[in-house]
């Protein structure tokens, strides 16, 4: 199904719920009615019901609520979200009105339901189909309701449910002006409306709270509930679950343009038998030409001719792709321009959920690392205060299980964690695969272990040879800074003492650690921000090769993050690629086509 289409059907879904809920406003009519509910049990919504009423509820709604809910929403030692919301409501309804219609936050929601496919969230836990199915069921049930009782609410309700007429006079020897078999009529159909209202009440609860974390992982329960009570603004509610920066608005704007790109099935393929340069001409140039208007880069006359205009054209193409913007076809610009829509819709679904789980979002103050973009970014009182180039762990190696996921050995983790400390002269403690390689290096050179540094230790390898450091100093492979974070896969940012290797577009070059271009700077930043002392000894401690620990007074949160889509501050959206290839796994195409 293509994703025009698909928005299409999620659009007729809660067109037909929003047209059902005006409907039932204007001209309820007859309809179905329904069976009463089974006896209550002799659990928390009856002990409740006084304590509701008296709090401004209804005490017709607990039992139909605690009837409704499903036994695994209460089931468990440790209450779901949806129990603890309708706990601390006393079982009242969260998003039905008095007269059983859908309420303002129910309209709300829906709004942001009809919206999952703009930020590429699967929609197959929501259940629309089935909320659609539960809406109607309500509109029907109050169609019926209204023909029995053309003023119903939930105040009569509770009256026909007690066998009395609301309507009936203090006088008069008949007692009443509705006959005993209409009042069991009225009160069925009360009984059927309000099965249906629980039923869509929880449904709409249930995906409330499911959107919440898919928008915002880091949410609380909470914050969720008082918005449902009215305890904090509502209507701000779901704007403060979006994130606010990363570039996220440009990126959904770019989703939803490269899904229809993709619809359209017309995308065309660059083939050049050589490297196109200005001057050239024939009909391969002006396939690039077409190609490249596709995505908008291009806006001239397709001539056929490699002209100015052109190489400019590719050049901003190679720039949002983070190639050299050298201005000609070589094999890497024609790899990117031959990615398909759908792949790079894919791309972008997977960077609009990598922003949305990134915990830096609820910090002023942390560094971000980029893996596809092989960047750093250090935000300070939340703005970017410094950005450095980063070489990360290599994509090639044998391939690992880490913690559940096939990887490449070498390839950096995602991770969360805290900086607490930063070593001026790090020792290098050698890990016992690099031992291995550096044995390759030596060769028969006896020598070459102590001429570049390395000590060896009292304690041996799993295979057998001493371990191994390498001492501090301008040539240690750790440069003259490391930036110690706790984590599992013993991975931390560092100086090096191969800094050329920043002048490369791709620079997946490590083990897996981070190495920092201009680390020296990052730290004295760091330091000089938080007001350490030790600022002014940095160049006493550099002129040493002693180590120095300087335990940071506030530890800075560190992500590193796998974001292959990003957009820039003036909205450029930059593919800056999948070199780890974790899209190449089907499962992550997240769209259905």
């Amino acid at each position: 199904m293509s994703f025009t289409q698909t928005m299409a059907r999620i659009r007729n879904l809660f067109f037909l719920g929003a047209l059902a809920t005006a409907l039932l406003v204007l001209s309820p009519s007859a309809g179905s009615t329904q069976q009463p509910l089974s006896s209550p049990p002799s659990s928390a919504p009856s002990e409740v019901s006084a304590q509701s009423q008296t709090a401004g509820g209804s005490q017709l709604w607990p039992d139909y609520i605690w009837h409704s809910i499903p036994n695994s929403e209460l089931g468990s030692l440790t209450p779901s979200p949806v129990s603890r919301a309708y706990q601390a409501s006393g079982w009242q309804p969260l998003f039905i009105n008095s007269t059983f219609g859908l309420d303002e936050k129910a309209k709300r929601l829906l709004a942001r339901l009809h919206s999952l496919g703009y930020d590429a969230i699967d929609p197959g836990p929501f259940e629309l189909a089935r909320l659609s199915q539960i809406i109607q069921k309500l509109r029907a049930s109050r169609s019926s309701l209204g023909a029995a009782d053309p003023q119903f609410d939930t105040a009569r309700g509770q009256a026909f449910l007690a066998g009395q007429d609301p309507d009936a006079t203090a006088a008069g020897p008949q007692g009443s002006t509705v006959s005993q078999p209409d009042i069991q009529t009225v009160a069925a159909a009360y009984r059927a409306v309000l099965i249906a209202a629980s039923q869509a009440d929880i449904r709409l609860t249930t995906d409330f709270f499911l959107y919440s974390k898919e928008m915002d992982p880091f949410s609380s329960v909470e914050d969720g509930i008082k918005a449902l009570l009215g305890e904090a603004p509502n209507s701000s509610y779901f704007s403060e679950l979006e994130p606010k920066g990363f570039g996220y608005q440009s990126l959904r704007e770019a989703y939803r343009k490269y899904c229809k790109l993709a619809d359209r099935h017309t995308q065309i393929y660059v083939n050049f038998p050589y490297t196109a340069r200005p001057g050239d001409r024939g009909t391969e140039v002006r396939r690039l030409q077409q190609r490249l208007r596709q995505e908008g880069y291009y806006s001239g006359e397709t001539t056929g001719v490699y002209d100015r205009a052109t190489r400019r054209a590719v050049s901003r193409f190679q720039a949002a792709n983070l190639l050299s913007p050298d201005g000609s076809t070589g094999r890497s610009t024609l790899a990117r321009l031959n990615i398909s829509f759908r792949q790079k819709a894919a791309m972008i679904a997977y960077s609009l959920k990598a922003i949305r789980n990134s915990p830096c979002r609820h910090y002023d103050r942390f560094i971000r690392v980029n893996i596809p973009q092989f960047m750093l970014a250090y935000y300070n009182n939340g703005q970017i205060e410094k950005t450095e180039k980063v070489i990360v762990g290599k994509a090639s190696g044998k391939k690992v299980n880490r913690q559940g996921k096939i990887v490449g050995e070498n390839q950096t983790p995602t991770m969360f964690s805290q900086i607490y400390q930063i070593i001026y002269n790090p020792r290098w403690y050698v890990d016992g695969r690099i031992r291995l390689e550096l044995n390759q290096k030596a060769g028969s050179n006896p020598e070459w272990f102590e001429e570049h540094g390395y000590v060896k230790m009292e304690s041996r390898y799993r295979f057998g040879e001493h371990r191994l450091f390498q001492k501090s100093g301008p040539k240690n492979a750790l440069g003259r800074v490391k930036f110690d974070f706790n984590n599992p896969y013993a991975v931390y940012l560092h100086d090096t003492d191969q800094r050329y290797l920043f002048a490369r577009s791709r620079r997946d070059l490590s083990h897996g650690c981070i190495r920092v271009n201009n680390a020296l700077n990052l730290a004295e930043t760091i330091l000089t921000d938080e007001e350490n002392p030790y600022v002014s000894r940095i160049q006493t401690i550099l002129n040493s090769t002693r180590e120095a620990f300087i335990k940071l007074s506030q530890p800075i949160p560190i992500s590193v993050e796998y974001v292959p889509v990003i957009a820039s501050d003036d909205g450029q959206i930059v593919f800056a690629g999948d070199p780890y290839g974790y899209l190449s796994d089907p499962s992550q195409l997240a769209r259905k086509w």
